[in-house]
């Protein structure tokens, strides 16, 4: 027998059942009460209690509303199985910050017929709690919300799922170091005109070192997060690992073979039947995700399932290395593999990057306009792949002509993306200056911005009141356009 003292003050004497219900009070007080109240125990049976919440001040002490639940059977620190049933209420009730009605528990829970509601406050996993009108006794409102057990039940499922993701971390971190020995060892052997194969492997080298570095971060704070960053995702964990594995998996294909298929990646990595779809359902995220991080197309590093070959339309003078020229004044196409094989430059002032190819029609169609101007009009064709980057990057780095950038986008989030994606590109060449054009549906103007807060504020404030616009609806003209080269 024990005593436990409630905050109104009253002595109660305790079995077993009313040991756990200290623990019930403690946690209903933590979590669901407020300075100004307190709990005062109403009714208790061997199992189920009521307990009132009242609310004191210099003037009143009234009630302001009622806890009703169970204790459960079994203790809750030994609750070591759970039930296929309470895995909609652990996705439901995820912290005790959730409040549901019984209707939209129900409606949460629609697989699950309605009888089991009260098994669900029978063991203790939720509370029901009644809120009183001004009188004590009117009955507000009525809701339910995370029990303890419940609470300790998801506090061991993520005690669990953290010691599985450190054990795969070490997993993950054994195949990286057996990875960057491979890669090391075909560095450096292959003959001269096959430096391409030798700059691929170095990338996919220090790639797969930066992951082995956050993934020995992500074991001292036992979390994913230092993962995510280095790929600049936002990506439950769920995802990212998957994304992590297909890393792996691909270059682990790499260094047995310079070509494979996209089947063979999952297939080699799991060797059971069905591994070759693992990647299936994330197929287009991780490959885009890839290109990006690696900063070159796909087909480079082996991957020869894909048949894809993006092309670049421009129109502006235009000239490589290797003596390539496209004139001023025509819209010209290139690919992202003649990108990576040469450098470009440019004898034009103005680069444009737009983000359609409307735009890039529209000014085509004024060749005067081009040629007066000096303007290359690079065409990004709503996303912005490795060949852009690398076509940008040679162009900034190798034109001293270049006088001033202008970056057009959709008024959309789309298109915040790719223009946060251009500016990512920019801080490197700061003697060149930037304007970012934002086309205002509200206003029906079309803007250019010097500063990126600016654009960015003006842009946000957009999206805010759900007015996206794309490019097309106001395109303008050469004279448009030539205050904001000027302005």
């Amino acid at each position: 027998m024990s005593v436990i003292t409630l905050t109104n003050g009253r002595a109660v004497m305790m079995n077993e059942a009313s040991n756990q219900l200290t623990q019930v009070i403690a946690f209903i007080s933590q979590n669901y009460v407020k300075k100004s109240e307190e709990l005062q125990l109403l009714q208790q049976t061997d199992r189920s209690f009521d307990v009132d919440v009242m609310k004191h001040s210099a003037r009143a002490y009234r009630r302001m509303g009622m806890f009703t639940g169970f204790i459960p059977k079994d203790s809750p620190e030994s609750v070591s199985v759970v039930h296929e049933h309470i895995q909609p209420l652990l996705t439901i009730f995820h912290s005790t910050h959730v409040k549901k009605t019984e209707r939209e528990l129900l409606t949460s829970a629609s697989s699950i017929a309605e009888e089991r509601l009260n098994d669900w406050l029978q063991e203790g996993w939720i509370y029901r709690k009644t809120e009183y009108a001004a009188d004590g006794k009117t009955t507000r409102r009525t809701f339910y919300v995370m029990g303890l057990t419940l609470c300790h039940i998801q506090q061991q499922l993520e005690q669990l799922a953290q010691e599985t993701m450190l054990d795969q971390i070490e997993v993950w971190n054994g195949q990286c170091e057996l990875l960057l020995g491979k890669l090391a060892g075909m560095q450096g052997v292959t003959r001269k005109q096959q430096e391409r194969h030798d700059e691929v492997l170095a990338s996919l080298h220090a790639y797969i070192q930066r992951l082995h570095n956050a993934l020995a971060d992500a074991r001292k704070q036992h979390a994913m997060t230092p993962v995510a960053e280095i790929f600049s995702v936002r990506w439950r964990d769920g995802k990212l690992s998957r994304y992590v594995e297909f890393v792996l998996a691909l270059a682990m294909v790499r260094t047995e073979q310079a070509a494979f298929d996209w089947k063979q990646i999952g297939a080699a990595y799991y060797g059971h039947i069905g591994g070759s779809k693992a990647f299936d359902g994330d197929k287009d995220d991780f490959l885009n995700k890839l290109e990006v991080n690696l900063e070159l197309p796909l087909h480079f590093i082996g991957l020869v399932s894909l048949g894809a070959v993006t092309p670049i339309l421009f129109a502006g003078d235009m000239r490589s290395n290797l003596g390539v020229q496209y004139p001023q004044g025509y819209m010209h196409a290139t690919t992202d593999l003649t990108v990576f094989d040469m450098t470009f430059s440019t004898t034009c002032r103005n680069v444009w990057l737009v983000e359609n190819r409307a735009i890039l029609t529209r000014m085509c169609a004024e060749p005067d306009f081009l040629s007066d101007t000096g303007s290359l009009v690079i065409g990004l064709d709503g996303q912005l792949r490795s060949g852009h980057r690398k076509l940008i990057k040679d162009v900034l780095a190798s034109s001293i002509s270049i006088a001033q950038v202008l970056v057009w986008c959709d008024t959309d989030r789309a298109g915040g993306i790719i223009s946060e994606h251009v500016r990512e590109l920019l801080p490197h060449h700061s003697r060149i200056a930037v304007k970012w054009i934002l086309s205002h549906p509200l206003t029906q103007r079309v803007e250019a911005f010097t500063a990126w807060e600016a654009y960015e504020r003006e842009l946000q404030e957009v999206l805010d009141k759900e007015k996206p616009m794309e490019q097309e609806e106001l395109l303008g003209g050469v004279e448009l356009w030539k205050t904001w080269i000027s302005g």
